[in-house]
């Protein structure tokens, strides 16, 4: 009686559980056995999906028997079957490829031959892409040439690959290049494609310019510019003081030369009475003209050193000055100011 594929994956599983189990620890074969109670389940349930037509759904399961139990010929004779009635001709014929010299080396020569025959009957049917590499792109520094997301290495390029039909993605990539991407469609049994990889422009970068800095203003100080007015406005007064002082003794010096006081000097009690008011009050408005100038200038700096009040738009000058005059008079001192 025939063994299906089902049997041989099941007899390799028992063979191989039982060879691992003759050389393995004890607390390793319970692993071991679930390996192989895995594989054969997977197995199971992808021949019935094979049986139901279902193979884009027994094709992964049956990938992953092998990649279990990668002596498992059986298994991969069933993938490649899996593979050829799926359309997938390129992979069906690799993996037939793959199990003729495992299958010998098992000494199953009937598999190998079958492995052998079919992959034989495949190759006239299987379609081929080459992707064309010029040698301006072949000389940018970094390409990387991809297909379906493998690396298509520079020995590949201008040859004609094996490839399954259907919708396939090429992308080619380079430090400080544009990516170059293209799909390409592959149908038909011995289709011959070639698509050729369009130089890769240089990535543009955006500059970015960088925002400028803050704009640091000085604290504001709301009291200043008063003080500063009040400041000039007390030196202004002082000056005017000093300057009716400094009038009035004069004044008194001039009478006390009137009569009281002789050309050399020679003064009654009334002339030395004149000369000594003449000298305070000229003291005085020496003082008074020196601390209204001090004035004056610490008011003068403290209203320029102000920090300007914030606008939110330019404005044009209002106008408005501040004004401040002082003048001497015989009889005294007058002060006039505008805001």
């Amino acid at each position: 009686m025939p063994v299906t594929p089902r049997r041989h994956l099941a007899s390799l599983a028992t063979a191989l559980t039982f060879g691992l189990f003759a050389s393995t620890p004890a607390r390793a074969q319970p692993a071991i056995a679930q390996t192989a109670a895995t594989a054969e389940s997977l197995y199971d349930q992808a021949s019935t999906d094979m049986d139901a037509g279902k193979f884009a759904s027994a094709c992964p399961k049956l990938e992953e028997v092998t990649r279990l139990i990668p002596e498992g010929v059986g298994a991969k004779l069933t993938l490649a079957e899996c593979y050829e009635k799926a359309g997938r001709l390129a992979s069906a014929w690799a993996q037939y490829t793959l199990i003729e010299p495992l299958a010998t080396r098992a000494g199953q020569r009937e598999r190998a031959r079958q492995a052998a025959a079919k992959a034989k009957a495949l190759k006239p049917r299987i379609a081929m892409l080459t992707v064309e590499v010029p040698a301006e792109v072949r000389s940018i520094d970094g390409l990387t040439v991809t297909r379906d997301g493998a690396t298509l290495w520079e020995a590949q390029w201008g040859i004609a690959l094996p490839i399954d039909q259907g919708t396939h993605a090429l992308e080619a990539t380079a430090p400080g290049r544009n990516a170059w991407k293209e799909s390409v469609e592959v149908s038909g049994d011995a289709a011959k494609v070639t698509v050729e990889v369009k130089p890769l422009a240089m990535e543009v970068v955006a500059k970015t310019l960088a925002p400028p800095p803050p704009v640091v203003t000085a604290p504001r100080r709301p009291w200043q510019r008063p003080a500063a007015l009040a400041a000039m406005g007390a030196g202004m007064l002082g000056v005017g003081i000093g300057a009716t002082l400094g009038s009035l003794a004069i004044a008194r010096n001039n009478d006390s030369n009137d009569g009281p006081c002789d050309a050399q000097n020679s003064c009654s009690q009334d002339g030395l009475d004149l000369r000594s008011q003449a000298v305070g009050l000229g003291n005085g408005s020496t003082i008074a003209l020196f601390a209204g100038g001090a004035l004056l200038a610490g008011g003068a700096v403290l209203w320029f050193m102000a920090p300007a009040a914030p606008t939110a738009s330019k404005e044009k000058p209002s106008g408005h000055r501040v004004t401040m005059r002082v003048a001497v008079l015989p009889g005294g001192v007058r002060m006039q100011g505008g805001w």
